[in-house]
């Protein structure tokens, strides 16, 4: 097969030229790669679309780039040819270690290529790359280092927002310093991620990003270049850790209080906030939260931005310090079960 060909090493302006290769779509035929549609799978196979993707990243070259789900390998190519330091790909389906074994004994002469046999939500970045210096946080220079990906879109989300928290203590693929984020989500997720003040498409998801990073919606990908064709277009956003994040409360109380200012998005935030404390509590800590914050409790959610999301954030912060005992409080568990309520619509991120 051709990867076993000799292999010359020709570098040009766009970077390395790889030896004749089987296309994406011929290596679906030969390996009969069918598209498992529980695990979202979508091939992309447009090198154009996948050179454009990687781009999108910025200048790889001799840095360290992690790859999420290459599936047959189209992304991968792209990435190989940008001449990176260091390359690792996770995927979870065995079905692919034949094409990636074959780019990665391609890419031998060139980089270090790694392939890891397993889920994403279980890999530990922090140990990647093991060879990266650490850089300094407030550098203007980011971190060389890349997590690139066609994210599977059941998990996209899960895999945002715990990335999010590693930015925010600084692990994981953050241990490195300020590392970048170039994924692909569904059309309305990725709106979402970047939606501003009073969008019809701002959320928690939102919210939670702009805090951390700025992320960008560098261009859209039509739906029909996927095999399958999913039925949505796909979103390629660039996610960059901000020097100062906005806040310093921990993670998770920001996530939790973000969730609930969204949880009933065309109701007053009122609403959603009050269900932080416990009914006995609820009318006064309400109040006090919204003094504190110096937020029109009437507001709709949509409406706030991220300074005043992270007034109530700090607010409620204050309070629970105050009263320890509304920490494990949780609203839903206090509901009788089975039995439905209008508390329930908390923002899904995905569908609403």
């Amino acid at each position: 097969m051709a990867a076993t060909t000799k292999i010359s090493k020709a570098l040009t302006s766009s970077g390395i030229r790889l030896p004749p290769l089987p296309t994406i779509r011929d290596l679906v035929k030969l390996y009969q790669l069918r598209a498992i549609k529980q695990l979202s799978q979508n091939f992309l196979m447009d090198e154009r679309l996948t050179n454009k993707i990687v781009r999108a990243a910025g200048n790889i070259r001799d840095h360290y780039v992690l790859e999420v789900g290459p599936g047959p390998g189209g992304i991968t190519r792209s990435i190989i040819r940008q001449n990176p330091r260091h390359l690792v790909v996770v995927e979870k389906d065995r079905r692919f270690m034949p094409t990636m074994e074959m780019l990665a004994e391609v890419a031998q002469p060139f980089l270090r290529m790694e392939i890891v046999r397993g889920d994403i939500l279980d890999y530990r970045i922090e140990h990647a790359f093991p060879d990266c210096p650490q850089h300094d946080w407030m550098d203007e220079r980011r971190a060389p280092v890349h997590l690139i990906g066609n994210l599977p879109f059941a998990i996209s989300t899960r895999l945002l927002i715990n990335w999010l928290r590693d930015m925010s203590l600084r692990r994981g693929a953050w241990s490195y310093g300020r590392a970048s984020l170039t994924l692909t989500f569904q059309k309305e997720v990725a709106e979402r991620i970047v939606a501003p003040i009073l969008s019809d498409q701002r959320c928690r998801l939102s919210v939670m990003n702009q805090i951390w990073s700025k992320p960008e919606l560098r261009f859209m990908i039509s739906g029909r270049a996927f095999v399958p064709k999913p039925d949505v277009d796909v979103g390629v956003v660039t996610i960059v850790p901000l020097q100062t994040p906005l806040t310093q409360v921990h993670f998770d109380t920001v996530e939790k209080v973000v969730r609930h200012i969204f949880s009933m998005r065309q109701k007053y935030c009122r609403r959603g906030v009050s269900n932080l404390y416990p009914p006995a509590m609820r009318e006064e800590l309400t109040e006090a939260t919204f003094k504190k914050a110096d937020v029109d409790p009437l507001a709709r959610s949509f409406q706030l931005s991220v300074a005043e999301c992270l007034r109530i954030v700090e607010a409620y912060d204050e309070l629970l310090k105050q009263h320890p005992e509304i920490a494990g409080y949780d609203y839903r568990a206090a509901k009788v079960k089975g039995v439905a309520s209008v508390d329930d619509e908390l923002d899904s991120d995905v569908e609403r």
